[in-house]
Order: C-alpha cells, then sequence, then structure tokens
C-alpha cells in the first residue's frame, strides 16, 4: 500500500470515527432506520391486507388509521417535547416519566372515547367502530395504547438511546404486525386496525420493559401533577404546535374518502405511507437536533448547519430514487392502486423538500423557546393545507398532494422568519435546561 492510499485510509478511517462518535448523527440514524424498517414492515402489512381484503375495507381502515395517530398525538398533551427537553436534567427522572406515562394514558381514554362519539356525524363511513360496546371497548384501548407507545418513544430519544426505537418499533413491532392481518379477515376494516392495534400493545409493553430495566429508570403508579405544573407552558405550547401539525393528518383522509370514495382513499394513503419513509429522514435529523440542544451546551449554529448538510444528503437520493419507481411500487399492492396513487406518490416524494425545511426550522424554534413562533407557523401549516386541500377534493388526489407541499412550504417559511429576527441566532448558545424539580 502506498503512502498516498494509507493516508486516505487513514481519512476514512477517522471519517468514519468522528461520525460514530457525532451522537447528533448517531441517533439521527437509529431514528431514520426505525422508521425505514417500521415504513418496510409497513409495506409488507399493507401488501398482505391489499391481497387479504377488499379494497373498501381496505380505504376505511386507512382512514380509522389516520384518526387514530392523530388521536394519539393529541393524547401526547405537549409531554413528549417537554420529556425531550427536560428529562436529561432531570433529578427525579422516574417520578418524571411516571407521571407523564399515566398523563398520557388518561388523556388517551378520554380523546378515544369523544372521538367514538362523533364518529357517526364527522365519518359515518367508519361507523363500524360504534355497531357493539365490544368494539368500542377494543378501539379505546388499542388507541389509548398507541398513545402510550409514542411517549415511550420520546423516552428513548431523550435518554440518547434511539437504538430501543429501532428494535422495538422496527423489528418487534414489524414482525408481531404482519402476522396478525391473516386471522382478522372475517372482521373486515376492524380486523385491519385490530391487527395494527395489537402491535402496538406489545410494542409499549416492551418499551417500558426497557426503560425500567435497560435505562435503569425506575417506574411507578404514581402521578405526580407539580412535575409536570413546572414544564406546563413548554408543554402547552408544544401541545397547541403538535394539533395544529396533525390536523391536515386527519383532514385529509377524511375529504378524501368523502370526495373521492373508499378507493381514492386506500390509494392516498399507501402512496403517504411510501412517502413516509422520506420524510422519516427530516423527522429524525429534527428530533435528534431537539435531543442535542436539550443535552449539550453547544452554539446553535454548527448544529444548525450540521443537520442541514445531513438532511440535503440524505433527502435527494431517496426521493430520486421513489420517484422513478413509483409505478413499480404501487404494482405490487395491484392495479387499482397504480391507476388511483402513480401521480399523487411522485407529487408526494417531491414534496419531502418542503416537509425537510418546514421540520428542520420548526424544530429549531423549539430549541431557541420561540412559543409565539411556533404557534404562528403550524396554524400557517393547518390552515394553509387544509383549505387547499378541501378545495382540491373531487378533482384527484394528486391535487391534495399538491396541497400537502404548499401547506409544509408556508410554514417553513413564517418559522424561518421568526429565526432570522431573532437576535444573532447563528452564535446562541444552547444551555442546559433547569432541573425539573
Amino acid at each position: 500500500m502506498t503512502t498516498t492510499e494509507s493516508t486516505d485510509v487513514g481519512r476514512l478511517r477517522g471519517l468514519i470515527a468522528g461520525l460514530q462518535g457525532d451522537l447528533m448523527i448517531r441517533n439521527a440514524f437509529y431514528l431514520m432506520l426505525t422508521t425505514v424498517t417500521t415504513a418496510a414492515m409497513g409495506f409488507v402489512f399493507w401488501l398482505i391486507t391489499a391481497r387479504l381484503y377488499v379494497v373498501d375495507d381496505v380505504g376505511r381502515a386507512t382512514s380509522l388509521t389516520s384518526a387514530v395517530t392523530l388521536l394519539s398525538y393529541f393524547s401526547l398533551i405537549g409531554l413528549s417535547y417537554s420529556l425531550v427537553r427536560f428529562l436529561p436534567t432531570s433529578r427525579e427522572p422516574g417520578d418524571y416519566v411516571s407521571t407523564a406515562l399515566i398523563a398520557v394514558t388518561a388523556a388517551g381514554a378520554v380523546a378515544s372515547f369523544l372521538l367514538v362519539g362523533v364518529i357517526p356525524w364527522i365519518a359515518p363511513e367508519l361507523g363500524f367502530v360504534t355497531q357493539s360496546w365490544e368494539a368500542v371497548a377494543t378501539f379505546v384501548v388499542l388507541a389509548t395504547t398507541s398513545a402510550l407507545k409514542l411517549l415511550t418513544d420520546s423516552v428513548f430519544v431523550a435518554c440518547r438511546e434511539a437504538k430501543w426505537n429501532f428494535l422495538i418499533n422496527g423489528l418487534l413491532m414489524g414482525v408481531v404486525k404482519v402476522g396478525l392481518p391473516v386471522l382478522f379477515v372475517p372482521f373486515g376494516a376492524m380486523g385491519i386496525f385490530v391487527a395494527q392495534g395489537l402491535a402496538s400493545v406489545v410494542g409499549a409493553i416492551a418499551s417500558i420493559a426497557a426503560i425500567r430495566w435497560k435505562l435503569g429508570i425506575r417506574l411507578r403508579l404514581r402521578c405526580r401533577p407539580s412535575l409536570l405544573r413546572e414544564t406546563l407552558p413548554y408543554s402547552m405550547g408544544n401541545y397547541v404546535t403538535s394539533g395544529l401539525n396533525l390536523v391536515p393528518l386527519l383532514v385529509i383522509p377524511l375529504v378524501v374518502l368523502q370526495g373521492d370514495g373508499p378507493a381514492a382513499a386506500a390509494g392516498y394513503f399507501i402512496a403517504f405511507q411510501i412517502a413516509t419513509v422520506i420524510n422519516a429522514i427530516s423527522f429524525a435529523v429534527g428530533e435528534s437536533l431537539f435531543a442535542e440542544g436539550a443535552h449539550a451546551a453547544g452554539r446553535l449554529g454548527p448544529l444548525m448547519r450540521r443537520s442541514a448538510v445531513v438532511l440535503l444528503v440524505a433527502t435527494v437520493p431517496v426521493v430520486a430514487v421513489v420517484v422513478l419507481l413509483a409505478r413499480f411500487v404501487l404494482t405490487i399492492f395491484g392495479p387499482a392502486y397504480v391507476d388511483t396513487a402513480t401521480a399523487t406518490l411522485v407529487v408526494l416524494a417531491l414534496g419531502a423538500f418542503p416537509v425537510a425545511f418546514h421540520t428542520w426550522t420548526s424544530f429549531l424554534i423549539k430549541i431557541t423557546g420561540q412559543l409565539r413562533a411556533m404557534v404562528a407557523a403550524e396554524l400557517v401549516f393547518a390552515v394553509v393545507t387544509t383549505i387547499l386541500a378541501i378545495l382540491a377534493a373531487g378533482h384527484g388526489t394528486m391535487w391534495v398532494a399538491v396541497a400537502w407541499g404548499v401547506g409544509n412550504a408556508v410554514s417553513g417559511v413564517v418559522a424561518g422568519v421568526a429565526l432570522l429576527r431573532r437576535p444573532a441566532v447563528a452564535d446562541e448558545r444552547v444551555e442546559p435546561m433547569e432541573s425539573t424539580t
């Protein structure tokens, strides 16, 4: 080996070692791997259901899944972000996490019952959820568990242990989920929902066990509201912004279902799930960036630049692949999905760029604590996206996908302006938060 080759090998090893030691990149990698694996398992799950169930049942189940996803995030009452922001410096992590788990469980149960109550009016196509007390009870338990599982994900992110998100969400839950659809075919759309929900139950149990025995956080059936009150303004600010951010995720599937029919709703959902793989890059980098802002007393400028470079380098090739192979990928699900969702998938894939911009700027203003800007940016996103989606309904799901991209772009601009107006953003130091006690 020549001297030049030895030098190149040494530089490569140094680069790899540097990347492995970069906690932001390492946790972002695990979070991206989690979402990619989860999406791959989800791909297999929906492929199986598309073959086993009639397309109308798939359409109804996808709309119910989207509604429960939104309900779960609402049930977090802002605590997922507060855990990432305050848990690293908490003197009583066990009590803090235990209290958050109990609060989210209660909120999830209440929200689930409320959704059951309004389904006959806002989404008659989902009336199968209210046909019996057994169906209602099943829905409430599974929807509440879904919210609980989301909160445990934030505990792993806060502790810089995102590998557990991968092991539990990506592998364990994925394997469980793909094996269940065949068991519930007689139950139609409700059977598809139960198959997904049972995987969340397994994931929640595994996550709580990992938090207790692998992270060493002692959990109790003990609720200390005082711990939540101390971070209440930050939690509520994030609760409002999270709610606004998730409004389109509830509205769009219902709008497509009512305006374009169950078959179009199924096609849009499958396309959106594939696009979620791309969007996972921005969410993973954003969450890792957020966690680093809570842990380290470093300058915000370097974090901004590093995260932006990672976003760009990772997003461009993935978008290119999905755009080129859109029709082929949808062919696997069946001809009906190719006809209804190819153009939609292409538009959603290109929309990954405004999604990345929106995500990057929103996490930055979370770090800087600009609560008003956070609310303003997400309000713009919810209003613009929802109005455009309603206007596009009935004209094809491709235009609904355009509404999604435009809403993200406009929101990103609003958050970006807030960052630029903040004095000396590039040189601002991100100090560790005080203890929650």
